[in-house]
């Protein structure tokens, strides 16, 4: 059988994409296609943040003009996107693979990148006549799907934007204009976990997607309502503690997008949930699990709701807008007379709330410069002994160069 090299792949895939992008067909009848982009982030920040991406403004985060600097090619990507081969009347077969350089949120590499990572790798059978799709492999989640058009390298996450990507078995099944997924992921514990999970977590997400003519002919208004439960428990305990680390994590979500005009859309999503540090680090980041924590936090977990909204613009002479506003909040207080009523961690993250706005220029449909401004703000809890925590606030200034290629 005749092998095809990954040196020769690659080449093929740049003489393609220099004709519209034809895919490379391998000796064995499968569709190969090159795509990724070259990416800078640039950004000044006038106060301390917990991590890398602006998680959260640290307690009077911009006290004495504390700032910082960051340069990093860490969302630079490489992916391919693969179809067949499949004969007559045989189901549909497509898979993605693709890679960036994020692996880990930290200063430690002088060289502006984080470490490798996988972001995607799956296959997916598709049954044509009853409009069903199976996939296996690493994929974003299924709930709450949409991103706000921010270039913040963290996507918002921890900041009232849930959903990050996971290993999963996911059937989705087309009804009419409608959609149904569900998935089994996946269940990601902590670190201080040391074991793996006892059973998969499930999500599910039906979505509606219609024409929107009054915005164009290829414009649809997009609406979805999803869900996500794990029993957040532990398999092979050490000890018969961690049989049973605590409540589960559960999560209610919605999504929508909304082309008002032509050159404007609206996007969102809201959610309220629990325990959802590994989902996009849902619930501010927190650990409920941690030893220090009050009982009733270990006991009931943390409960939160946040939400986001943006609009995007497409402007004349190659330019394009977008604003946006997100926060979350958790669901509860620090009862300063009884301990045992506490039921947030006190002196740490009570509420995160972003404001952003930015601009972009189009030198060419594949590169693009966008600069952009964003405002923090992090409230914190109380003290265990009545003692208030300064809140924190910082700037955000973001420059982004992007060149995709395909």
């Amino acid at each position: 059988m005749k092998k095809i090299s990954i040196a020769a792949l690659l080449a093929f895939g740049t003489i393609a994409s220099a004709q519209d992008a034809v895919p490379v067909v391998t000796p064995g009848g499968t569709k190969v296609q090159l795509y990724g982009r070259l990416e800078l982030n640039s950004s000044y920040e006038d106060g301390l943040t917990s991590g890398l991406w602006s998680a959260n403004a640290a307690s009077n985060a911009n006290k004495d003009a504390q700032g910082r600097t960051t340069l990093s090619i860490a969302r630079t990507r490489l992916g391919l996107n693969l179809e067949g081969p499949s004969k007559e009347g045989e189901p549909g077969l497509k898979g993605r693979f693709e890679a960036d350089f994020a692996g880990a949120s930290s200063y430690n590499n002088h060289n502006g990148s984080s470490g490798f990572r996988v972001r995607q790798s799956w296959g997916s059978v598709n049954f044509k006549d009853f409009g069903t799709t199976i996939l296996f492999g690493m994929t974003d989640d299924v709930v709450t799907p949409i991103d706000p058009p921010s270039i913040n390298p963290s996507s918002m996450n921890g900041v009232g934007n849930i959903g990050s990507r996971r290993p999963q078995i996911r059937v989705t099944q087309a009804l009419g204009p409608a959609e149904l997924a569900v998935a089994a992921t996946h269940d990601r514990l902590r670190a201080d976990d040391n074991v793996a999970s006892s059973s998969p977590a499930i999500q599910g997400r039906l979505g509606v997607k219609l024409p929107a003519t009054w915005a164009g002919e290829k414009a649809n208004f997009a609406i979805g309502v999803s869900g996500l439960f794990a029993k957040d428990e532990a398999a092979n305990a050490d000890d018969e503690n961690r049989a049973k680390r605590g409540p589960s994590t559960n999560l209610i979500g919605a999504d929508l997008s909304i082309p008002v005009i032509d050159i404007l859309t609206l996007t969102g999503e809201w959610f309220m949930g629990q325990n959802l540090t590994r989902y996009g680090d849902g619930s501010l980041g927190l650990n409920h699990t941690t030893a220090s924590n009050p009982q009733k936090v270990r006991e009931d977990g943390i409960s939160s709701m946040g939400f986001w909204a943006g609009l995007s613009a497409k402007l004349p002479a190659n330019l394009s807008a977008a604003t946006g506003i997100g926060m979350e909040s958790l669901d509860g207080e620090v009862d300063v007379d009884d301990a045992s009523k506490t039921t947030i961690i006190p002196g740490s993250r009570e509420s995160n709330m972003f404001i952003f706005a930015n601009v972009g220029y189009n030198f060419t449909s594949a590169a693009k410069l966008t600069f952009e401004y964003l405002n923090l703000a992090t409230d914190y809890a109380k003290k265990a002994n009545g003692d208030k925590t300064d809140s924190g606030s910082l700037n955000r200034f973001e420059l982004n160069f992007r060149y995709d290629f395909k």
